[in-house]
């Protein structure tokens, strides 16, 4: 086998995270619908909820797939590169915790979906190449979740890793437990099928295409997608009225 370059992608996984983006778009456009009243859409039907969960479980699956390339790409690579890279992460979390403690400030978002993926960077990383312990501390932390899920405490500030406060109400949560869980099964995944930053399995040539350049842009989209929908709809919602 040739050597791989250091720039190359795998396709398949740009195209895959570019296809959570496009159902993420779908499931916030519903989501928005029924908040500003437009439509009244059961949140909660099995079809709705199973399209946003897999889309989440996507999302952070990947993450941690991108972490187990980027551990083989570079080799070894100091702690403080993911730290930085976590942490960037995060803190476009609180730029979200500050916007929707502007609007619409109730259930504005307090450990988000980039919240938990600039943490889970942070503390998954040392675990790339070491796939045996990866799963098996996959299978811990999404236990640890289950059995955390019933838990209700008085305090908010447990709630990051998954022990709920009473009457807790937020329009985006992903505690440690057991999310944490889905990034390690990816980074089990990604070290099983591309080792040594080669794929494993027989796979066509990828042509750029629109999903893989929406994968590589996925936080841009994220940051960027919810505030154009909402403008969309109010606009509609104008010009109708």
């Amino acid at each position: 086998m040739g050597t791989v370059h250091v720039t190359e992608r795998f396709g398949e996984v740009d195209a895959l995270r570019g296809a959570a983006v496009l159902m993420m778009i779908v499931y916030h456009t519903l989501f928005d619908l029924d908040f500003l009243g437009v439509l009244d859409l059961d949140m909660g039907s099995p079809v709705i909820w199973f399209t946003g969960r897999l889309t989440a479980f996507l999302f952070i699956f990947l993450v941690g797939v991108s972490l187990s390339l980027s551990h083989s790409r570079r080799g070894v690579t100091s702690r403080r590169h993911y730290i930085i890279r976590g942490l960037k992460i995060f803190l476009w979390g609180m730029v979200i915790t500050a916007a929707t403690w502007i609007y619409p400030h109730n259930g504005f978002i307090v450990f988000g979906v980039l919240h938990f993926i600039g943490l889970a960077v942070i503390l998954t990383h040392p675990l790339a190449g070491r796939r045996t312990v990866a799963l098996a501390l996959s299978a811990v932390a999404i236990t640890v979740g289950v059995l955390m899920s019933g838990l209700r405490v008085e305090t908010p500030l447990l709630m990051w890793l998954g022990i709920r406060p009473y009457n807790l109400y937020t329009l985006d949560y992903f505690p440690l437990f057991p999310w944490l869980g889905v990034v390690l099964l990816g980074i089990f995944t990604g070290d099983t099928l591309y080792p040594g930053y080669r794929r494993r399995f027989g796979l066509r040539a990828w042509s750029p295409s629109l999903l893989q350049l929406i994968g590589r842009n996925s936080l841009k989209v994220y940051l960027v997608h919810q505030p154009v929908i909402v403008g969309i709809i109010w606009a509609a919602m104008y010009l109708t009225s």
